[in-house]
């Protein structure tokens, strides 16, 4: 009587979803490590050139890791709210968005490259600006302004959270001269009690009123 031997269930087929999904998972898991074509591979059960079927670059793989993260950015923008609080609505949903993976914020601008995803994430609050009555320069310097702004705070806070950067200064105390510390002492119960979303809304707040302020002047 021939013996039925078992058979090994093929694995699932490969596609650019499943392997979008596999370097989000590495980039949660293991944040600070580089985001490879073979650690993805192996993260699928593949080998790299199976990758290159479906994008033709890492770099191409990499932006759409980003789109994947980036693309619901403007679904979060309410459609009738004021262009004021679509612009906090722009900045609020960024900062959530990147702050699920902190390590993909790496992946917005390598060298030689700007991800066109990021781009695209960006060019939504051209047309938000551009309700307000923004046009020309004044349009490009407000953009500007706004996504540095944004973007700033969040690498800051991707590298080290808001209460860990107060942790560490209150640390430092001790080895400040006597005039610094002086000054920062009083401060530390202050710092002590914000927290990352009520300094972004401080920093949004004043953005605003800053956008509203030039809108009237021109």
């Amino acid at each position: 009587m021939a013996r039925l031997v078992a058979r090994r269930g093929r694995p699932a087929r490969l596609s650019r979803e499943a392997i979008v999904e596999a370097a989000l998972e590495l980039l949660r898991r293991a944040p600070d490590e580089p985001l490879t074509v073979a650690r993805i591979a192996r993260e699928v059960d593949a080998v790299p050139a199976a990758l290159y079927r479906h994008f033709a670059s890492l770099d191409e793989l990499l932006d759409a890791v980003l789109g994947s993260v980036l693309g619901a950015v403007t679904l979060d923008i309410r459609r009738r709210a004021s262009w004021p609080e679509q612009v906090r609505d722009w900045m609020t949903s960024l900062r959530a968005h990147l702050m699920r993976y902190p390590a993909v914020v790496h992946l917005i601008g390598r060298r030689g490259r700007t991800s066109p995803a990021w781009l695209d994430a960006v060019a939504v609050l051209v047309e938000i600006l551009q309700r307000g009555g923004l046009a020309g320069a004044k349009l490009a310097r407000a953009h500007l302004w706004i996504v540095e702004t944004t973007i700033a705070v969040v690498v800051q806070e991707a590298f080290m959270a808001v209460p860990e950067q107060i942790a560490g200064a209150r640390a430092a105390l001790d080895e400040m001269s006597d005039e610094g510390r002086a000054r920062l002492r009083p401060l530390m119960p202050h710092l002590e009690a914000t927290s990352g979303d009520q300094l972004f809304a401080f920093v949004a707040d004043r953005t605003i009123a800053g956008l509203v302020d030039l809108v009237r002047k021109r």
